[in-house]
């Protein structure tokens, strides 16, 4: 085919920093094969504000494209950073022979940035290098403490620097601007761009009307000691080199002090700090807590990332989707049909008609992840007598140990049982582990990988929650000294990067953090936030974004995930956080112990209107089946309909009538396939040939 002159014309709505520009990337070599770095950049048009234009030769039938905004950071090498990229589950195209005339393709077509299939659509761009990391700043509960004055409303603003460069503070005013100093006659280090991003911001407080990060006002933003939440955010590619200067104003706007905080002084990838600031004199005046955690870009070996496929921002509206919690129900303090978090049990669910299956990610002493709900385990010892010959077990003989600590090996080798073991006083409850030999399906443990490979991987998808402890409000922690997070995030999300395969996936996690690490190292996979809001069952957690479930719905709106997994105790309630979920264009599922009753199930599928409802003992009562196998089947019966066949046609041969209708029988596409509850449906995957007739541009 001969070379072709595209044109991508994209109106952008929206500000951008100084620094950012449009990107378009897609499948031709000509636009980098989805690779950021290689894209092809858009330059402004000459006379249309917010306007970008450009144009490639190319000889493909068909391309297919993205915008993204993004710009440029230099560390050791130049980087292009991803700021935000249209995250439609089906990416733009163009079909070259059926739009070109005279040899120019889309010169008169003009789209809209994010605006797509008659959706609005983006995401924030994943982290991407090894160098490149975000930094992230909380301030929250008591943060600020002067040594004389009691200042009850102030403003901050975090600025970041570069300390190789004498221009870094990029304006501010030194703390002692009225003093001399002595001036550092060493050469500025020339770097051709900046190092890191603008710092953003977002406001976590229960008033706010939106927690969607943004640029800081020129004299900060509002803090009030233990009643607001603030989260700054920077990328940096070259942390080593990297400052912040933070500043408190007074309500009015004037500056009452500033401080320093280096990030590369600081011992670990998340933890508190508290920092003194100063006056203009240079007195020491107070100090600020701080909490921090870096980012890292996923560094364990994964199969490739880019922007050509993703369903990150996607949710199907369909009947709530029904999801069988631990597979086939709580085993250890509950009756169940099988132990829970076994292959057998996911495979029981599966069987019995769940959308999904959820269950529980952690990591032995050898990190590898396993299925596992506790953190804790009962190690049994068995005891002898002098003669040698063993003694039975009683309650005393077992010891309490963290999954941590052992081994993949230990733990499928020792005698262990559940923590709640000596409580146990019905018939029906699974021990951890049995008596005698059993097949590996029905064993505890199972790898996170043995378990993508061995439960059916068409018809049935994956909810992991992610387990990390957390600090609990009663100062008890649920393992204290574990892993280092990013390294643990790491592990899981990469075994299922590389062995998901089809499948339909979504994270979810109680820990905010481990919530937005899995957003940040991965662009493929929604993203759920787990919640416990007002409970009188279950400890709830110090860390104020999961306080309420409103406070949970403004964290996970402001990181940007898919969704909020809310606690049935505190829904029946107040359902009110469904109703803001909804509204900041989020969606909502429901677990807890209330869902042991069919008419709370009942009550939240149609009065409350969630859409993904986690269960135990799911199809058990009510014999139930997948809604993708139902949906596949009713399309594949629709093709068979509209083939043609009721229309007389002359006589072919059977083997010929079987091939026409084994064509038309296209089936779903068996992946993940969401979208938002409040759009559109887009077009499948196997229909792609027809997206240019839907309403997706302006053309002029």
């Amino acid at each position: 085919m001969a070379s072709t002159r595209v044109h991508f014309t994209v109106d952008v709505d929206r500000e951008l920093n100084p620094t950012e520009s449009v990107f378009v990337t897609g499948s031709s070599s000509s636009l980098g094969e989805w690779d950021s770095e290689l894209a092809l950049p858009l330059h402004p048009h000459e006379s249309i504000a917010g306007r970008w234009v450009g144009r490639v030769e190319t000889g493909d039938e068909v391309l297919k494209f993205r915008y993204f905004i993004g710009y440029k950071l230099f560390g050791v090498v130049e980087r292009s950073i991803v700021s935000v990229w249209e995250s439609h589950r089906n990416s733009r195209h163009a079909l070259i022979k059926a739009e070109t005339r005279n040899g120019e393709c889309r010169k008169n077509h003009i789209d809209i940035f994010d605006f797509y299939g008659g959706v609005r659509k983006v995401s924030e761009g994943w982290l991407q290098y090894d160098e490149e990391n975000e930094i992230v700043l909380s301030i929250h509960g008591k943060a600020l403490k002067f040594y004389k004055s009691e200042r009850n409303n102030c403003k901050i603003k975090v600025t970041p620097l570069d300390v190789r460069r004498k221009s870094g503070l990029n304006g501010c005013a030194s703390p002692s601007k009225d003093e001399e100093e002595e001036i550092d006659d060493d050469d500025e280090t020339d770097l051709p761009l900046p190092s890191h991003s603008a710092t953003l911001v977002s406001v976590l407080s229960s008033k706010s009307s939106n927690c969607k990060y943004a640029s800081q006002p020129e004299r900060g933003t509002i803090f009030r000691n233990l009643v607001d939440y603030l989260v700054f955010k920077t990328r940096s590619v070259a942390v080593d080199f990297l400052a912040f200067f933070l500043e408190i104003f007074s309500e009015e706007g004037k500056r009452v002090g500033s401080c320093y905080a280096l990030p590369s002084t600081l011992q670990d990838t998340s933890g508190h700090t508290s920092i003194p600031f100063i006056n203009s004199s240079g007195r020491p005046i107070g100090h600020i807590s701080v909490e921090y955690l870096f980012i890292r870009n996923l560094r364990v070996p994964h199969s490739r990332q880019s922007m050509e496929t993703t369903y990150g921002r996607h949710w199907k509206k369909r009947s709530t989707i029904e999801v069988g919690h631990r597979g086939a129900g709580n085993s250890y303090t509950k009756c169940a049909m099988a132990r829970e978090n076994t292959i057998h049990s996911l495979n029981v669910a599966a069987a019995n008609g769940a959308d999904y299956v959820e269950f529980d990610v952690q990591l032995t002493k050898d990190k590898i992840a396993v299925i596992y709900h506790d953190f804790h385990v009962l190690l049994s010892v068995a005891k002898r007598a002098k003669d040698g010959t063993a003694i039975e077990h009683s309650p005393t003989d077992f010891h309490e140990m963290a999954l941590k600590d052992l081994t993949l090996k230990q733990l499928q080798l020792l005698k262990m049982d559940h923590v709640a073991h000596p409580v146990k006083k019905h018939e029906g409850v699974s021990t951890l582990t049995g008596e005698g030999e059993e097949e590996s399906d029905f064993l505890p443990f199972p790898t996170l990988v043995e378990t993508l490979q061995k439960v059916d991987p068409v018809e049935c998808g994956f909810n992991i929650e992610v387990k990390f402890p957390m600090m609990q409000e009663d100062g008890l922690h649920e393992c204290a000294n574990y892993f280092e997070r990013n390294n643990f995030v790491d592990i899981i999300v990469a075994d299922v990067l590389n062995n998901a395969g089809q499948r339909r996936i979504m994270f979810s996690s109680f820990d905010p953090d481990i919530c937005a690490m899995i957003a940040m190292k991965q662009n493929r996979y929604p993203v759920f936030f787990l919640c416990v809001g007002q409970t009188t069952r279950y400890a709830r957690f110090s860390d104020q974004r999961c306080s309420t479930s409103l406070a949970s719905v403004n964290f996970a709106s402001g990181a940007d995930l898919l969704g909020v997994n809310f606690n049935s105790e505190d829904l029946l309630l107040d359902p009110r956080p469904v109703r803001r979920a909804s509204e900041l264009g989020m969606i909502s599922f429901v677990w807890g112990e209330d869902l042991d009753k069919k008419e709370h199930i009942n009550y939240f599928k149609r009065d409350v209107g969630v859409d993904g409802i986690i269960y135990d003992r799911i199809g058990e009562d009510e014999r139930r089946r997948n809604v993708f196998v139902v949906e596949r089947e009713a399309k594949k019966a629709l093709n068979l309909v509209t083939s043609g066949d009721s229309t007389p046609v002359r006589k072919i041969s059977p083997e010929r009538n079987g091939e026409k209708r084994e064509k038309n029988a296209t089936t779903l596409s068996p992946q993940f396939t969401p979208i938002k509850e409040h759009e559109e449906e887009t077009i499948d995957s196997t229909e792609e040939s027809s997206c240019h007739l839907q309403p997706q541009a302006i053309s002029t």
